[in-house]
Parts: structure tokens; sequence; C-alpha cells
């Protein structure tokens, strides 16, 4: 057992053990992992699951749509005579809730102060099935209400007997400035031209500033080069110190057996 008294044998030892045993972890889990399907990427299989055919928007169905979809954002969404809506929302959209609860307006449907303008209309239809539609809706806010025009995401489902039915709702982004009151909007506006004039007189006077070009920054390369500069320089330090102290005990043997 000579190697054990060698501090470079017992070193490499050690570390021939832990590559083993890091190979070992390595194979353990690629065996015990369980391989996906390739036919089917997305997850488990759904039983008697059949893709939605799509159908054409007809007339007809716009129409019906039209007016559910102005109905609902009347009330619903605007939060004027709640109770109106209730026939309006498809089953999965009043999951949880009450029809008392409905009625004072606790309903899964984010509030929004719209205008009574072109309701029930769409920008665009994102998908339309045989018996879903999905449409992008644009609605303006009413005047001092604080609010900005809103884009909302909205999705209705044919019922059984042949009636459309909001099955969801949701706002998707906001456009421009809030809306504030025709009173407000005059003095504030007023108040911005006399403000700016100025402001245009002096910058006509004065000259264009210079524009400066930035030049692309080279900082940006101190990281991965630090970190390749770590990744070479440890293993060379570790090694050179590793040599530097067999070395040195080498030396100290010579001297100790010329000593005796």
């Amino acid at each position: 057992m000579r190697i054990l008294h060698s501090y470079r044998w017992r070193r490499r030892l050690i570390f021939t053990a832990i590559l083993a045993a890091v190979a070992g972890l390595i194979a353990l889990g690629v065996h015990l992992s369980t391989p996906g399907n390739p036919g089917n990427a997305n997850g488990p299989e759904v039983p008697d699951y059949s893709q939605p055919k799509p159908a054409r928007f007809t007339p007809a169905k716009q129409r019906a749509v039209r007016r559910v979809l102005a109905e609902f954002i009347r009330t619903a969404v605007a939060r004027q005579h709640v109770a109106r809506s209730w026939p309006l929302a498809a089953p999965s959209l009043k999951a949880g809730v009450t029809r008392k609860e409905w009625n004072r307006g606790d309903l899964p449907v984010v509030p929004y102060p719209a205008l009574d303008k072109g309701l029930g209309k769409w920008d665009f239809v994102q998908y339309s099935y045989t018996d879903t539609i999905g449409l992008e809706v644009f609605l303006f806010p009413k005047p001092g209400s604080g609010y900005s025009a809103l884009t909302a995401d909205v999705e209705l489902v044919k019922s059984h007997n042949g009636r459309w039915l909001v099955d969801y709702w949701m706002p998707k982004k906001f456009h421009g400035p809030p809306a504030v009151a025709a009173k407000a909007a005059k003095p504030r506006k007023a108040a911005g031209k006399r403000r700016h004039q100025p402001n245009k007189a002096k910058a006509a006077s004065e000259p264009m500033p210079a524009v400066k070009t930035s030049r692309p920054s080279r900082a940006y390369w101190a990281v991965p080069v630090g970190i390749l500069s770590l990744i070479v320089l440890v293993p060379i330090a570790l090694g050179i110190g590793a040599w530097y102290r067999n070395r040195k005990a080498e030396r100290d043997y010579a001297r100790w057996r010329g000593g005796t």
C-alpha cells in the first residue's frame, strides 16, 4: 500500500473517485427519467378530444353577437343595471357566483366606465368556430372618468338553445391619455398653449446643439473575458501550487537523507 503514502497518488485517487461518483449520478438520473412522448409534445393526450374546426363568421352571427356584446358591456362592464347581464353570461363565467352576488356587482368581470358609443363592435376577429367566437373590442371611456381608451379580449359561446353568451372578458391594454371633463379640458389646453409659446420663441432663437454620436462601449467584454480567465488561471494556479509543494517536500526529504 505504498500508493496511499504518496500525496500525489492520494490526490489522484480522490479526483478519480469524485469523477466516478458524478458519472454514476448522471447515469442514474438518465436511467430513472421518463422519456416524453414524441408524438405529443404538449403533454398527455385528452380522451375524446376533437380539435374545433374554423367556421365562417356569417352576418347573421355577427348581428346576434353584436346585440349580446353591446348589452353585456352596457350592464356588466359599465356596472349599470348589472342584473340584466345575468342571462347574457355563460355558465363558466358565472361559476361560483350566486345571482344575488352578481346583482350587487360582485361578478368576475373587470369594471370599466364605457361610453355608450359604438358598443358591440370589434376591431378584429381572433378566431371563429362553430360554437365559439373570439373578438378584440375597443372601448372609449366616459368624459371625466380618468380612464383611457381600452382594448379587451372577449369570447362568446353558443348555448344549447342557440343564444350567444359571454364566456370570457379581460382588459388587454389602455391607449392614450385619460379622459377628462370637457370644462377641465379647455382651460388645460389653453394653459398648455400659453406655456409652450415662450419656449417655442426661445427655441427658435437659440442654435441647435451639436449632436454627439456615442461610441459603443467595450465594457461588455469584461465579463466573458473575466470568466474565461478564471477558468484557465484557477487550474494553472492549483497545479503550480501542487508542484511547488511536491518540490519542497522532495528537497526536505533529500536534505533529511543527506543529514542522516
